[in-house]
């Protein structure tokens, strides 16, 4: 797997942005290192947060820590630090071209939408590449579109700590940094980046999953709609603190029907293949139900003694899994990989018989 371009790209990248980001943010940085400092304790524990609980925005598995982490890494480093100078030459083309009054109104709702939303794409696009069992569908894409948008937020929050306090006249560098969290994270984070990236994050899993003309239009029509979704918010449109739950409300509603429709096609999806498999003999009856919900897999295994029964147990529910989500499709389907799960299930639901009655084996 480390033999894949994708992720050499994705470990370049990564690097690149972050020395891109500091030799942007750096000088202010050692300006004002109390505020700074307050800023990153404070963004730091948000990340972790948001990292737990978009890892959790699967109607039935926790996405792996090693995949969300990658997909954090390239938001918050590759795509936040080329985005700086890619935004300032866009915005420097623009005013030579619609004059200076119109970008300073207009430019960052123009530059920012389509140089963001491209590079933080490119991070599903990428994890896909180095691991194609990553993204296998729209509900993936959508997953890991959030946390790639949860890492670029981050970042950015980050860059506006340190604004905020040149803004207050750097003279109360930690008042500022409170301030700018309270605005940036517990009033707007609900509507920021990771919701414009899930939705088009949904369109390139669905091109990923299932390479088709009507694929590609998908994922072009979610790109343009998160970047319109982008420009809007960025846009001089209702200013004010005041307005910013009403100004935030589209993108948090997009992104909320959004998943909400692939969380609907995927558990169809799931059932129908849990049945199907039930009817072959390979899960067994009723087993379809508990693996649907994690809190029914996590009361299977307290069912069981602890030790080598609940270790193969969680095994088994893991290549039961894996089995049911073989049919999504992918860059890299392996037509031998059913059969492959299918063996492994009844090898290890023998092993855990075995274990669990030990004198009948």
């Amino acid at each position: 797997m480390t033999a894949r371009p994708a992720l050499w790209l994705w470990a370049a990248a990564c690097p690149a942005g972050a020395l891109l980001a500091m030799a942007a943010i750096g000088a202010q940085v050692r300006a004002f290192p109390a505020g700074a400092l307050t800023g990153f304790a404070l963004l730091a524990p948000a990340l972790a947060v948001g990292t737990w609980l978009l890892r959790r925005l699967h109607p039935v598995r926790v996405r792996p820590l090693g995949y969300a982490l990658i997909a954090v890494g390239w938001g918050g480093l590759a795509a936040f630090g080329l985005a700086l100078p890619v935004n300032a030459a866009f915005q420097s083309a623009l005013g030579k071209t619609a004059g200076p009054n119109f970008t300073a109104i207009w430019g960052a709702s123009v530059a920012a939408p389509v140089d963001e939303e491209i590079l933080k794409l490119l991070g599903v696009a990428v994890l896909a590449l180095a691991f194609p069992a990553a993204v296998r569908g729209p509900l993936d894409g959508f997953g890991y579109g959030a946390l790639v948008g949860l890492g670029f937020q981050a970042a950015e929050n980050f860059l506006y700590v340190l604004n905020t306090i040149v803004l207050t006249g750097a003279t109360q560098d930690t008042t500022a940094a409170l301030f700018s969290f309270g605005g940036r994270v517990i009033g707007g984070a609900w509507w920021s980046h990771w919701a414009m990236t899930a939705i088009g994050g949904a369109g390139l899993g669905q091109l990923l999953g299932r390479p088709s003309r009507l694929s590609a239009a998908v994922a072009a029509g979610m790109l343009v709609l998160a970047m319109a979704l982008h420009s809007w918010w960025d846009s001089p449109v209702l200013p004010g603190a005041a307005l910013l739950p009403v100004k935030g409300a589209p993108i948090l509603l997009a992104a909320v029907l959004t998943y909400r429709v692939l969380r609907h096609r995927y558990l169809v999806r799931f059932r129908r293949a849990a049945g199907a498999e039930t009817a072959r003999g390979v899960l067994a009856p009723g087993e379809g139900h508990v693996l649907a919900y994690r809190k029914w897999r996590h009361k299977a295994r307290w069912n069981v003694p602890p030790g080598e029964p609940r270790r193969l147990l969680t095994r088994l529910h893991t290549a039961e899994l894996d089995l049911l989500d073989e049919g999504l499709g992918g860059l890299e389907p392996d037509p031998l990989a059913a059969d492959r799960l299918r063996a492994d299930i009844r090898d290890l639901r023998h092993h855990l018989n075995a274990a669990q009655h030990p004198r009948a084996a």
